[in-house]
């Protein structure tokens, strides 16, 4: 009976502690997170390890879920845009590839800031989150707190939370039978709060893509219609 009376206790005081380092992300960024994001981006796409293409993203977010991505060059006609739970590919300024896509990093790295921390508790579960588990390790020589699992493993969705910045430095989720890692890394102080400027990919093992970020600005002015994929092409951002 005793043995059964201290799991349960355990498992108490792993919910609470979990919904409550949550809760400490929130307070600590919620207040006064910025409202937008651009910046330029290097990427490096791998296959079996290897690199394989490298090319400069330009991206612009609106929190907590616009997203437009354009590839290359500003005005190549080929973008990918997030919007709430969808995404749009546009080749050569032609609608080519639409369909349901919900960008859980995008909610991680801020876009859960703008909506109740009950909702927060909410999303986070519907991604697969058991905010009812957590531990605490090490990570790259820090204190993180690993909300998802209360144990070392890699098969249940989980995040991991740096106990200082109180951001995600790594993420792990399985989906379909594929292992997805996402290491966010060389965090920036930017105004009141944090911004990754490095993030590694990582499926089934494998290193897939690098990013590197320059050129962040936050809270510029956004015509929200740029954000729009069906006023594609009508609106400027770069090089107006």
């Amino acid at each position: 009976m005793k043995k059964i009376m201290v799991a349960f206790l355990i498992s108490i005081a792993g919910n609470i502690y979990a919904q409550e380092i949550v809760q400490q992300m929130y307070s600590s960024h919620a207040k006064n997170f910025r409202k937008s994001l651009s910046f330029v981006q290097q990427t490096s796409m791998y296959r079996n390890d290897s690199l394989i293409r490298k090319a400069t993203w330009y991206e612009v977010l609106v929190y907590p879920d616009k997203l437009r991505i354009d590839i290359d060059n500003p005005s190549s006609g080929n973008s990918i845009f997030f919007v709430n739970d969808s995404v749009y590919r546009f080749q050569n300024s032609e609608l080519k590839k639409t369909g349901y896509q919900p960008h859980d990093l995008l909610f991680l790295l801020g876009g859960m800031y703008s909506f109740p921390l009950d909702t927060v508790y909410k999303k986070l579960k519907a991604m697969g989150y058991n905010i009812n588990k957590t531990f605490e390790t090490t990570w790259k020589g820090k204190k993180v707190v690993v909300i998802g699992t209360d144990k070392e493993e890699t098969e249940s969705n989980q995040f991991w939370v740096d106990k200082e910045k109180l951001v995600a430095v790594r993420i792990l989720n399985n989906k379909d039978g594929q292992k997805t890692e996402t290491l966010c890394e060389d965090y920036l102080q930017l105004g009141d709060n944090w911004c990754e400027t490095s993030i590694e990919f990582y499926l089934n093992g494998k290193l897939l893509q690098t990013e590197k970020y320059s050129d962040l600005k936050v809270n510029v002015p956004i015509d929200m219609e740029y954000l729009n994929p069906y006023k594609f092409g009508q609106v400027k951002f770069w090089n107006k």
